[in-house]
């Protein structure tokens, strides 16, 4: 029997990219928003889809670090609050959980369903990268005919995150934990850089082995480096690690159907043969397809 396909949307990137295109155009910033997660969903087959959003007000990683992503402000949150409205009015199933982000819900409910249903994530945020893996999918949208064989997204392999960042997907959250990430206000570790970042987790595997050994090499060696900073290591990196284990709500695979949706007109993007039997040609947004893969 085939089983099910989810497609778990990190509904918050997509509509900053929305909100982005749209400038102010409420009702074009929901078309888009649709026209991206519909697109997805047609190029992988998917049976079932959920959205999952950042929830307002701060997070358990603002009480680790104060200053987590402290340079955002609200204007961009004010515009993707009228798109998450409009899309959530299609019937779409939505989720988000207080004190956590859009992320952690994604990665719980792709935790929740992986053993009942073949996942795929749809993001534009690289954080999510880290679940690059046999078992689950990660997908970013690239735009109609950029994707992988020729789809609207760009399905990670292990090797294509490797290739990117230098560390394989397991080892996403300890690179950012080493050498920062600016957009999130993450700092890093004094004197370490992305280049001295995969170094080190090529030689060491994990964070936890480069540490250990920190204390014992010479001075000349790059893991001296972190000597003396364990503690802030390990903070960088539990900030940089999405978890698994956001206290969503009860879900059952039911409430996620995409028949249930009743997405806007304009919003049905290009359905290939290869999906449907038929071709089907909408405009896609001006510019959607230019808004760059974040770091």
């Amino acid at each position: 029997m085939t089983l099910p396909h989810l497609l778990v949307v990190d509904a918050q990137s997509l509509a900053g990219r929305a909100a982005h295109v749209a400038a102010g155009d409420v009702v074009n910033g929901v078309r888009l928003w649709c026209q991206m997660a519909r697109g997805a969903a047609l190029d992988i087959g998917a049976t079932h889809l959920v959205a999952a959003w950042d929830h307002d007000g701060p997070t358990f990683r603002h009480e680790l670090y104060a200053q987590y992503k402290h340079r955002r402000t609200g204007s961009m949150r004010a515009r993707i609050a009228p798109i998450r409205d409009g899309v959530e009015a299609t019937g779409m199933t939505s989720i988000s959980v207080d004190t956590f982000e859009g992320d952690d819900c994604v990665a719980t409910i792709m935790a929740r369903f992986r053993d009942e249903a073949r996942v795929t994530v749809l993001s534009n945020d690289s954080d999510l990268l880290q679940f690059v893996s046999e078992g689950v999918d990660v997908a970013t949208y690239v735009g109609v005919g950029k994707g992988t064989n020729g789809a609207r997204i760009k399905t990670w392999t292990e090797a294509d995150v490797q290739t990117r960042f230098g560390v394989a997907p397991v080892n996403l959250p300890a690179f950012k934990a080493l050498c920062g990430e600016e957009g999130d206000d993450i700092p890093g570790v004094r004197n370490v850089g992305k280049g001295t970042a995969v170094k080190l987790l090529r030689r060491w595997q994990s964070i936890e082995k480069a540490l250990e050994a920190s204390e014992f090499v010479s001075h000349r060696d790059d893991t001296a480096k972190l000597a003396g900073q364990h503690e802030h290591v390990r903070l960088m990196l539990q900030l940089t690690t999405i978890s698994q284990q956001a206290p969503i709500p009860a879900l059952a695979l039911s409430q996620c159907e995409l028949g249930r949706i009743a997405w806007p007109q304009g919003s049905a993007a290009r359905a290939t043969a290869k999906d449907t039997g038929v071709t089907n040609h909408v405009a896609a947004g001006p510019g959607l397809e230019d808004v760059p893969f974040p770091e």
